[in-house]
């Protein structure tokens, strides 16, 4: 178990810029999730080798378009996604770029899933299920980094642009939980649960209010450190999907407002 490969499932939290050198190491499996290549500087290396993509269906395709373009900037091996919907969307933006499907979880992690998603009438955010996809691929040493499940005063180690503050709510940027869609004690109580799995071993990269209690602190390692080091920043979502203006999104996303007489009512 102690020469298992380690994976890294990283979000775009604020602590993601906060990882002590050699906690996580050039050599590790990297997993990032949506939005990571809006950060202003490389925090976990160039080399990405899955990026997974979730989310609203509607702004999956300006996500994807984007990641698109940033493939100038990292090297990107692989892309995964939820099956359905946000995978066949997905597919048609990037091309000829290798596709992993998401393996099916063990018969007790689906039992667990289940029984979550029953008592908290939702789904694990993102990050989590890019760790839940790290553990069914068979990794066995999982550091979380940058998953902060929203407990910082910021979302993300990022400043969000206008087109997603004028998709998502002008608030983005520092708003906590939308808890339609996700819930933090479902988040923590399905880490917590994988934690404690035989063969499994978790730990988180940095300080992280919402997982200090569940997970300890990854150790440092001798190995090859990761360069962090300044990038041109990718200021926001791409204006075109194909033939679909991101400004077509927003005139429906105001469209259905006015009719609902509800703020914020896109899927986050």
């Amino acid at each position: 178990m102690t020469d298992a490969p380690v994976t890294v499932v990283a979000g775009s939290g604020p602590s993601l810029a906060a990882i002590d050198p050699g906690r996580v190491l050039a050599s590790d499996r990297i997993i990032r999730v949506n939005n990571f290549f809006f950060e202003d500087r490389f925090h976990l290396g160039r080399r990405v080798d899955l990026a997974y993509v979730s989310g609203d269906p509607r702004v999956v395709p300006f996500l994807c378009a984007t990641l698109k373009k940033a493939r100038t900037q990292y090297d990107l091996r692989e892309w995964s996604a939820p099956g359905g919907r946000v995978a066949r969307i997905a597919g048609r933006h990037l091309g000829r770029l290798p596709y992993r499907p998401v393996p099916p979880p063990d018969a007790e992690t689906a039992a667990e899933i289940a029984r979550l998603t029953d008592r908290y009438g939702v789904k694990p955010s993102s990050g989590v299920q890019a760790l839940l996809l790290a553990q069914a691929m068979g990794a066995r040493r999982i550091i979380l980094a940058g998953i902060d499940l929203y407990s910082a005063e910021n979302r993300y180690v990022y400043t969000p642009g206008r087109h997603q503050r004028d998709l998502l709510g002008d608030d983005l940027g520092n708003r906590a939980w939308d808890l339609r869609l996700h819930h933090p004690d479902f988040d923590r109580a399905l880490i917590g649960w994988l934690a404690n799995r035989p063969g499994l071993t978790l730990w988180r990269a940095a300080d992280v209010p919402a997982l200090n209690g569940l997970l300890d602190l990854a150790p440092e390692r001798d190995g090859p450190r990761i360069v962090v080091e300044p990038k041109e920043r990718i200021e926001d979502w791409a204006g075109w999907a194909g033939l679909y203006p991101i400004r077509l999104l927003k005139i429906l996303r105001r469209l259905r407002r006015w009719q609902r007489g509800l703020t914020g009512d896109l899927p986050r």
